[in-house]
């Protein structure tokens, strides 16, 4: 009988259960058996609309290059969701 990985394997659960939560809100799908369908809509929802904001705002950028003022704002912006979203796919 292994009880002792019993209770370390629990343990383990219990003590990332925060962590695992919030990556599998973020949309990485961390020691799932199945995924379902909603959460695979949500998935493809969020990596859809975060690819198409962050295309969007390079887009900004470039047709309002003369304002200086309007690009430091968007780039303010758009810089730590770029980092985010390399963390992200890092993860996936």
């Amino acid at each position: 009988m292994d009880f002792e990985g019993q209770k370390i394997k629990k343990r383990s659960d219990n003590n990332f259960s925060s962590i695992l939560f919030l990556f599998r809100l973020a949309g990485v799908p961390i020691k799932m058996n199945k995924i379902s369908t909603i959460y695979a809509i949500y998935m493809i929802t969020v990596i859809f609309s975060t690819c198409s904001t962050i295309i969007g705002f390079i887009i900004g950028v470039y047709i309002y290059r003369d304002d200086l003022g309007y690009i430091l704002t968007n780039m303010r912006v758009l810089m730590p969701l770029m980092n985010v979203m390399i963390i992200y796919f890092y993860c996936r």
